[in-house]
């Protein structure tokens, strides 16, 4: 995986030596998003969480962006059934991507790079007998991101930014639980699902 981003960052700086009027930009946005599934399966209740957002940009033309994202979600998980917390869910997502950009500087997106998750237990799992040592773990996972947005210029450097995405991010989880002195890992038959529906704003700023 980190070979992967090494080879997508050395790629992302060919369009330099095409296009010496290349301009160099970076971008910082918040917003909302959703999980698209269950996460775990039914008997869990998800709210809409937090996302944050930093780019480095590279505007090659009029037509055509390349970048890299470092963006960050947090989410709380709940049981349906008694409404007690169950997890706190947070992902760092790296993704390089590129943008083709069309009339009025809108823009279509797609990106490639892995997904970091994290988790903490709550007291849901000691009330479903698992007990307050039990901690629950995510595999970190490949990353796909595509979307669309819009960049509206206050001037010629500055530009107020609007996006919607949806990102993937599916993999293995487990429950280590303490047993004999040690440690028990216990896979989750379905593992998890953590895609999202993200919508974000801030600003964009270009050199």
């Amino acid at each position: 995986m980190k070979k992967m981003l090494f080879v997508a960052l050395c790629l992302m700086l060919l369009p330099l030596q095409a296009n010496a009027q290349a301009r160099f930009g970076f971008g910082l946005r918040v917003g909302a998003s959703g999980y698209t599934d269950d996460v775990f399966g039914e008997g869990v209740k998800t709210h809409v969480g937090f996302i944050g957002s930093g780019n480095l940009l590279l505007l090659v033309n009029e037509w055509f962006l390349v970048g890299l994202a470092a963006e960050g979600d947090l989410h709380q998980l709940k049981l349906e059934a008694t409404n007690d917390d169950l997890a706190r869910l947070s992902s760092v997502s790296l993704i390089p991507f590129v943008e083709l950009r069309g009339p009025s500087h809108t823009y279509l997106f797609l990106g490639v790079g892995c997904n970091l998750n994290y988790s903490r237990a709550d007291s849901a799992l000691d009330a479903l007998g698992y007990g307050t040592a039990v901690k629950l773990e995510m595999n970190d996972t490949i990353a796909f991101k595509g979307g669309a947005g819009w960049d509206l210029f206050v001037n010629d450097h500055l530009a107020v930014n609007i996006e919607v995405g949806w990102k993937y991010n599916k993999g293995g989880a487990y429950l280590l639980m303490p047993a004999d002195g040690g440690t028990t890992k216990i896979k989750l038959k379905n593992g998890f699902d953590a895609s999202v529906v993200t919508g974000l704003c801030g600003l964009r700023y270009y050199f």
